[in-house]
């Protein structure tokens, strides 16, 4: 039976080293709008916004609320630790994934969230898995009806995060 296509951007799964999953605030970029699962990126003003594709080490975080910018100052919770595990769906564009993706790093699919639910529709791009950087695939998250290939459930590591170094390849 083929994955079922639901996209919705980034959760917290568990921390990698069994430590807590914490929230930090931070402050959304003006006229930007994050939704809860948006892989964030801190840009020079010090606030942040939804990231872009391949966005370097200025990744920060995953936005674990909604909030609308247009009013400067709103805050936003965000899991900002890099040692926090993702869930996330892969795409079903590119080659169909498998277990031997496990280890590789692949970017995310930038793409504005859903505005009648407020939730984020980022998903891991399967068409760059060995190329991108972004994104570590640490593994399939084992629940019914999930499996490899396209619209998988994984669970990432961010590799490009801002408090730790980028590993490319590994």
């Amino acid at each position: 039976m083929a994955n079922r296509d639901n996209p919705r951007g980034f959760w917290p799964y568990r921390h990698h080293c069994g430590g807590e999953i914490r929230m930090n605030q931070y402050v959304v970029t003006t006229g930007q709008k994050v939704y809860p699962g948006d892989l964030l990126s801190i840009v020079a003003a010090g606030t942040v916004q939804s990231s872009a594709v391949d966005a370097g080490l200025i990744v920060i975080g995953v936005a674990a609320e909604y909030k609308d910018g247009t009013v400067a100052g709103k805050t936003v919770l965000v899991y900002d630790d890099p040692y926090i595990e993702f869930g996330c769906q892969m795409d079903d564009v590119g080659t169909a994934s498998t277990a031997a993706d496990v280890g590789q790093t692949a970017n995310h699919i930038a793409t504005t969230g859903d505005t009648a639910l407020f939730v984020s529709l980022q998903e891991l791009d399967m068409s760059d898995i060995g190329t991108g950087a972004q994104l570590t695939i640490i593994g399939l998250i084992p629940e019914e009806d999930n499996a490899w290939g396209g619209n998988a459930n994984v669970v990432v590591l961010i590799n490009e995060h801002k408090y730790k170094a980028a590993v490319a390849g590994v």
